[in-house]
């Protein structure tokens, strides 16, 4: 399997009603800035569709943005994510979000918190997070880009690495909530877990994750995901 998306193209809806197609593009536009120029020539140059929306505070001028923000829905082993590139230029950060499909319901969720707790200590990069207001799930790896300028590279490392992370845990969760097996079982059955591997753009990608790292989790160079892209549109171009 393959790192791959659907073809980059319009929405077929619309195709269908070009008036509207042209409004929603008028009110999307984006001025370029480096940031959001590395990420979307990493996606576009992997084959991932992904929509483009600004949280704009007065302008144009990108460096009024509170935020940009980049959504596509990754798939691995385990589920398909929604994730979510959190860009603030006016900050220096970009923020890597990838959120699990499923709610953590209330009698759970003091179990799958010790879960989290221990994936996270293993951790060198990002961290999962559980919402107490509504049981959302989410690992969160976020970049100080403080002095330096992101890179296409780094975009993938963070991309990859905290997709991985999620579809190697996430098993784990679902075993805690649903299956009543106790946090430290089921943390030691997913760090243990050494069967996935991936292709990236035709080239094989083995896994150390429980092999020379001593952390939990993929190495930022080869991580052990196969990730597609799910239907979405490529926007804001």
């Amino acid at each position: 399997m393959s790192l791959s998306g659907n073809d980059r193209t319009e929405n077929p809806a619309d195709e269908d009603n070009d008036d509207e197609t042209a409004q929603q593009q008028e009110q999307d536009v984006i001025p370029s800035f480096p940031m959001l120029d590395q990420v979307r020539s990493y996606l576009t140059q992997s084959e991932l569709s992904f929509q483009v929306n600004d949280r704009r505070t007065s302008s144009l001028d990108a460096s009024t943005y509170g935020s940009v923000i980049v959504t596509l829905t990754l798939t691995g082993h385990a589920s398909s994510y929604k994730t979510f590139l959190d860009l603030k230029p006016q900050d220096h950060r970009l923020a890597v979000y990838i959120e699990t499909p499923v709610k953590i319901p209330m009698a759970q969720r003091a179990a799958a918190t010790e879960y989290l707790m221990r994936v996270n200590y293993s951790l060198a990069l990002g961290n999962f997070e559980l919402d107490f207001r509504d049981g959302e799930v989410r690992f969160r790896c976020v970049i100080d880009l403080e002095g330096s300028a992101l890179s296409q590279e780094m975009v993938r490392t963070n991309v990859m690495v905290s997709a991985a992370t999620t579809d190697r845990f996430f098993p784990g969760l679902m075993a805690v909530v649903f299956a009543r097996q106790s946090p430290m079982t089921a943390y030691e059955a997913c760090r243990n877990n050494n069967n996935q591997a991936m292709t990236t753009n035709g080239s094989s990608h083995g896994n150390d994750q429980d092999g020379d790292n001593d952390d939990g989790q993929p190495s930022q160079s080869e991580p052990n995901i196969t990730v597609a892209a799910a239907a979405t549109t490529m926007g804001a171009q």
